[in-house]
């Protein structure tokens, strides 16, 4: 016996009376516009945890005689860096200087007397810090 010659099984028969199918609820709008005068007040804005909110003030760590100072954009391009998500502007600064403040200071400190004020911008797609005595680039770190 072939393919063609095997016999196919009949379709389950429909209903005939629509009163055995189940009734199904009445699908809610993907979205709805609104036109015109919206009397209602927008809902407020989702409440951040006030631990995760966008830092102020730079953030300084003192190494080797010099103070490092993250100001609070570079702050906020350490949370593009992996493992950031859910961690406060403070918490990440201070893992970075955790990690590199050592490595900062001892980068610059054949070129820039001790003590001195070192800004570090941070660049986290490059992976770089550069670190900027007043306004000129003193050294670049990969981090």
């Amino acid at each position: 016996m072939s393919d063609s010659d095997t016999p196919v099984p009949p379709f389950p028969e429909e209903p005939d009376d629509a009163a055995e199918l189940p009734e199904l609820p009445e699908p809610e709008p993907a979205a709805v516009s609104v036109t015109g005068d919206v009397t209602a007040p927008p809902p407020p804005p989702a409440a951040k945890r006030p631990d995760l909110q966008a830092r102020k003030e730079p953030l300084y760590r003192e190494c080797r005689g010099f103070r490092l100072r993250l100001d609070p954009p570079d702050l906020a391009r350490l949370r593009e860096l992996p493992g950031s998500r859910g961690r406060s502007d403070d918490e990440i600064g201070e893992a970075f200087f955790d990690g590199q403040a050592d490595r900062l200071a001892a980068s610059i400190a054949d070129d820039v007397p001790a003590p001195a004020e070192i800004r570090v911008v941070v660049d986290p797609y490059s992976r770089q810090a550069f670190l900027a005595l007043e306004n000129r680039i003193r050294g670049i770190l990969s981090f």
